[in-house]
């Protein structure tokens, strides 16, 4: 029995199949090597130990495995690992007769065997899909944005779905925002730095996502969440006490994954700490379960909450909570003490944060800005420092005396507080927005610091003396 070449046993499975085959043999998990004339013979260990039986017949191999996998491939990660071990050391196998009994497998419960085939078809489809992602990856690297076919943006479409399916969040953002870039190519020139980035983006998220799938390499838990939108039980989260704790923001979102997104953002008030409290509800879930978490506009102390896995601002999970006594005035103060007053700092841990393909591109931050500027027919805020971070903002030329305006009231009298809240052509536009800025000087503003290639923030509330008023108030659709 001639040993085969590694190139003959590659050509026997896909590549993820054989490379997890690599690790076992890498990783020493095989035992009681042994072989006949025509058959090799091993025992594996794997989650439990599994017996490989490896006949030649007229020099082609046929493979029998005691794992489930075995069921429905010919060739399984523990055959594969047996022959890899076979083409490169084929004297680790004892000659003689069969060395293993495969013992009877354990009657299984019912319902059992048609478990474990669901599951190995699921790891199938997993398997194949990202693949696929792969492959039109590289098909996209070598074509480029203008050399893409009708046919072409189909089968990324049909990828997406398939990716929504077994619940890989990023990967499913990251193929849906190349495929708009490929439609926005068709009306406009896209610069090739951000096709490049966004295709490097989704190069490493599918290969991370494969080692997760592969079990390769398991996902960090910052990244689980994040990626693969994975369920925490209250035994995974980190107890913690005490927390005094105010709401700095509140939003509803519409997510195009078909999810509504109730988001109290909260800072915790003692060491300036930001959170998330967020309730994820299925748009297809029964009306009993549509309901939507209630803000929290009062300050309070949390005396039992979990902290889940995730990148920061982290959620939370509030269990109990008593009212605090305190003065909103001064716990305004208090939350002031711990805003950003310099935009370097936070411009470099930003910047920072990107270089994670799989962080968050949106970072939630608390400014205390010294004036709002009007510069080069936009909005902006100045630091300490006076550096301007950019408003993304749309501030018509006619509101130019409005601002001016503004800043001379704020100067001799307080304004009042106002809610602003937008609705039809303000959502589009963004008057909603300028007036609620340009209403009263507030202490600071609340919001989201994003971007790439230049970076500008995105105010969602003003802090003021009395305490925190949203400037938008409906639910929005991202």
């Amino acid at each position: 029995m001639t040993p085969m070449s590694l190139d003959e046993v590659r050509a026997l499975c896909d590549m993820s199949v054989y490379r997890n085959a690599e690790q076992i043999v890498a990783d020493d998990q095989l035992l009681h090597l042994a072989r006949s004339d025509t058959t090799l013979y091993a025992q594996v260990q794997g989650t439990k130990p599994y017996t490989v039986r490896i006949e030649f017949r007229d020099g082609a191999p046929k493979a029998h495995c005691t794992c489930p996998a075995a069921r429905f491939t010919k060739f399984c990660k523990h055959a594969i690992a047996v022959l890899i071990a076979w083409a490169q050391s084929p004297d680790r196998f004892a000659y003689g007769q069969q060395t293993l009994v495969e013992s009877p497998p354990l009657a299984k419960p019912r319902g059992a065997k048609r478990a474990a085939k669901a599951t190995v078809e699921r790891s199938d489809l997993q398997t194949q899909s990202i693949q696929q992602t792969l492959k039109l990856a590289q098909e996209l690297a070598e074509r480029g944005l203008t050399g893409v076919q009708p046919a072409f943006l189909e089968q990324l479409r049909t990828i997406a779905e398939n990716l929504q399916s077994l619940k890989t969040r990023r990967l499913k953002q990251a193929v849906d925002y190349l495929t708009q870039l490929i439609e926005e190519a068709r009306e406009s020139a896209v610069s090739e730095e951000r096709f490049t980035r966004a295709l490097l983006r989704l190069w490493l998220t599918t290969r991370a996502v494969e080692e997760h799938f592969t079990e390769r390499r398991t996902l960090p838990e910052e990244q689980l969440e994040e990626m693969l939108g994975r369920t925490w039980r209250d035994k995974d989260l980190q107890p913690r006490a005490n927390l005094r704790l105010m709401e700095l923001a509140y939003e509803n979102i519409v997510i195009e994954t078909g999810f509504r997104l109730d988001i109290s953002h909260l800072i915790e008030l003692d060491t300036g700490e930001l959170l998330r409290e967020m309730k994820i509800t299925p748009l297809n879930a029964p009306a009993a379960a549509q309901e939507i978490k209630p803000a929290r506009p009062k300050p309070f102390l949390a005396t039992r909450v979990g902290i889940y896995p995730g990148y920061a601002p982290k959620r939370i999970k509030i269990y109990e909570t008593l009212p605090l006594e305190t003065p909103s005035a001064t716990l305004v103060q208090q939350a002031l003490a711990h805003a950003h007053t310099e935009w370097q700092p936070l411009i470099n841990h930003y910047l920072e944060r990107l270089l994670d393909p799989f962080a968050p591109r949106e970072l939630p931050c608390l400014l205390r800005y010294q004036h709002i500027v009007w510069q080069d027919n936009q909005l902006w805020i100045a630091d300490t420092q006076g550096r301007l971070l950019q408003l993304t903002v749309n501030v018509m030329p006619n509101l130019i005396n409005t601002l001016r305006e503004a800043e001379r009231q704020a100067s001799e009298e307080p304004a009042d507080i106002t809610f602003v809240v937008w609705t039809g052509s303000d959502l589009r536009s963004g008057i909603g927005l300028e007036h609620g800025l340009l209403r009263h000087r507030w202490l600071a503003l609340f919001g989201y610091l994003e971007g790439e290639d230049r970076l500008w923030f995105r105010p969602i509330s003003g802090v003021h003396e009395r305490g925190v008023a949203p400037f938008i108030f409906q639910v929005q659709r991202r």
